[in-house]
């Protein structure tokens, strides 16, 4: 199986995801007799624009095929953009076959379930654009079946996220969005092309609102980056109103964002309009305020909490967060009364202000995992994969080991395994939150993000910073976060004494209120992590010089019972580069990664290394209209029948689509549902 993408007929960049390319169509090991020839076709359900011959090539090329092998290449430096298409086609099969009918061209084909096939050589020009900018582009054709009555079996207007409408080059568009699995594989694709070509960058044209341009360029050739068909042609307005530009300028940068699991109901950060970020968390923050405890900064039993429960079906895939590395995990059988003590631990370097930032992301109780080159969770096979070290295991078992054998024996491990945001990273299991005793096993995540340093400067910043508890004690004593819940002063006077300020019944009520002050979802607060080695637990359990004994005793029982749960040790602080006093600045971690994203959104919509762009409008635009659709009718196109015999379940996908665009009612998807539009 090939993910990489071909270029002069070598694999010359592996993009991460599958690539079914033209090359696995021939008979393997053959190579071509003449110029111009090809291999012998031996699988006819690969798309190949090599195969059969027609009147004319489906593609340009300069130089005989021989000599291109040798020559050097001037299409390598020449290609300096993306142009984007939807095909208006329920199948990436169906708009190949249509393409070969028209005697047209793509590089590159993603279909709705994200699979991508490239079709045609990257050397080779494809006849997909016009305008003059086939011989410096790629073509990449999105399967889009525009209206939901022409979605596939599989695909859905859901899965697309609605029907959009928008005004595109001067007109009103309207049709589907695109699936994750598409933008998945269209990011993958890019970083790639980038890879291969040089001259191309990871940009999109910005016009002086801010905004990816809705119109035709001006200079729409010496562009470098992502262009949309539209920006190449004045009648055409592909791929559409719904093509979610943000999602990916951000994430052919390598920092896509998404919450660990997605809420019934909801869209994930990564589908949501960066803009309406926090917005669209609302459901987010109150399914973790709503409920028993679990809540940020701090839990029913007044100790920090440094982060939130989710209530989540016990067995939810937990996605992670960002780009980073794995480098703490345990995977272990749960205890019967307290559940799973299982977790990742990754690190992170996000993007904030002008710089990066190192920030880590908890993710906790998770089940214990098949470890096998067959698990469910792609960074243990990846694991595997690598086989056992030679690194020898501490003789304390609750001791940090190193590598994959301290994951194998169930050990906390010291790990160092990439992942990717939106890589499954586990799946749930149950939690008995009520850890004191008592209490029931919940299905629940744990998730925490935090920081050795501030993430911003104290007064400068979107959070407010909270340091006024410096003790390596678990309980809250800052006054800064109670005086956000208590009102008379009496109660506070507790703190002093060591006792709790409030009943857990009356922090339940304070974050059960729908009209909780929003401003504790922004307190960065520092304190230690409840799961570590070295905090103190003894004020839980009563404060006051006359039960200083009781509480210590009863705080080392209480640290017998949790032993399993905790992991941040010496072997933790020094692999993961984290402070030896366990002192972190603790964000709520749905605030913290809507507010990366709107960071992340402001700079992937700065202009690139060629500017703002400036666009056709008024009468330029309707002028501009009229002589492009005037060029693409005189060019036209043979609709002659093809001849390629395709695999039985290639050629039934394929027939579904033919009979389609041969119904007459239909023939205008050759014209506006590729990107034109209807006559006026």
């Amino acid at each position: 199986m090939s993910t990489h993408l071909v270029y002069n007929r070598l694999k010359v960049q592996d993009i991460g995801v599958r690539v079914i390319s033209y090359l696995e169509a021939e008979q393997p090991g053959v190579m071509p007799t003449q110029p111009g020839q090809f291999p012998p076709i031996a699988n006819a359900g690969i798309p190949s624009f090599y195969y059969p011959p027609r009147t004319r090539n489906h593609y340009g090329a300069r130089n005989e095929f021989a000599a291109m092998l040798d020559a050097p290449d001037p299409r390598k430096q020449g290609v300096n953009k993306v142009v984007l298409h939807h095909d208006g086609m329920p199948t990436s099969l169906g708009c190949f076959m249509v393409l070969k009918d028209r005697e047209l061209s793509t590089h590159i084909m993603i279909n709705f379930d994200g699979t991508v096939y490239q079709p045609l050589d990257l050397m080779h020009v494809a006849y997909h654009a016009g305008g003059g900018a086939n011989e410096g582009s790629v073509g990449l054709d999105l399967c889009q079946p525009v209206k939901p009555e022409r979605c596939a079996r599989g695909d859905s207007e859901l899965r697309r996220g609605g029907y959009f409408t928008g005004t595109i080059n001067g007109g009103t568009a309207r049709s589907l969005g695109y699936t994750d699995e598409q933008y998945e594989s269209l990011i993958a694709v890019l970083r790639g092309l980038k890879g291969v070509f040089p001259s191309f960058e990871l940009t999109a044209p910005i016009d002086e609102s801010g905004k990816v341009a809705r119109n035709k360029l001006v200079d729409n050739i010496k562009f470098r980056g992502i262009v949309a068909h539209w920006h190449i042609i004045a009648s055409k307005w592909d791929p559409g109103p719904g093509f979610d530009w943000e999602r990916v300028l951000i994430g052919v940068r390598g920092s896509q964002l998404y919450y660990p699991v997605t809420l019934p109901g909801t869209r994930n950060l990564s589908q949501t309009p960066k803009e309406q970020a926090l917005e669209a968390a609302e459901p987010y923050f109150r399914i973790t305020e709503d409920g028993e405890g679990g809540y940020f900064p701090i839990g029913v039993n007044q100790a920090w909490h440094s982060g939130i429960h989710m209530p989540v079906p016990r067995g939810t895939a937990v996605l992670c967060p960002a780009d980073g590395q794995i480098v703490v995990a345990r995977n272990t059988a749960p205890d019967e009364r307290l559940g799973s003590p299982n977790f990742v631990l990754v690190k992170h370097e996000v993007g904030i202000g002008d710089g990066k930032k190192t920030v880590f992301s908890l993710l906790m109780h998770l089940r214990k995992e098949k470890i096998a080159n067959d698990s469910e969770v792609p960074w243990i096979r990846r694991l595997v994969a690598r086989g056992i070290g030679d690194e020898a295991l501490p003789e304390d078992e609750n001791q940090s080991a190193p590598g994959f054998k301290g994951f194998l024996n169930e050990r906390i491990a010291l790990l160092d395994v990439d992942v990717k945001a939106g890589e499954t990273l586990g799946f749930t299991d149950q939690f008995n939150s009520d850890m004191l005793g008592g209490g029931e096993l919940q299905n629940v995540l744990d998730f925490a993000m935090f920081s050795s340093q501030s993430l911003t400067q104290k007064g400068a910043g979107a959070f407010e910073i909270v340091e006024d508890d410096a003790d390596a004690d678990i309980l809250c004593n800052a006054r800064s976060i109670w005086k956000r819940i208590v009102r008379k002063p009496e109660e506070l006077r507790g703190l002093v004494e060591g006792s709790y300020p409030l009943a857990p019944s009356d922090v339940r009520e304070f974050y059960n209120d729908k009209k909780l002050p929003t401003s504790m979802r922004w307190v960065a607060a520092k304190h230690p992590l409840e799961w570590s080695d070295k905090t103190e637990y003894d004020q839980l359990f009563g404060g006051g010089v006359d039960f200083e004994w009781s509480a210590r005793k009863q705080a080392r029982r209480f640290l017998q019972k949790i032993r399993k749960f905790l992991w941040w040790d010496d072997g933790v602080t020094k692999h993961a580069e984290l402070p030896s006093d366990r002192m972190v600045y603790c964000y709520h971690p749905i605030t913290l990664l809507a507010w990366v994203a709107l960071g992340e959104a402001r700079s992937a919509l700065r202009p690139g290394p060629d500017g703002v762009q400036k666009v056709l409008t008024g009468d330029d635009l309707k002028k501009a209209r009229a002589e492009d659709a005037a060029a693409e009718a005189q060019l036209g196109g043979s609709l002659t029948n093809c001849n390629l015999t395709m695999g039985d379940e290639q050629q039934n996908a394929i027939d579904t689509d033919k009979a389609d665009t041969d119904n007459h009612e239909n023939e205008g998807w050759m014209r506006w549902e590729q990107g034109e539009w209807d006559p006026e």
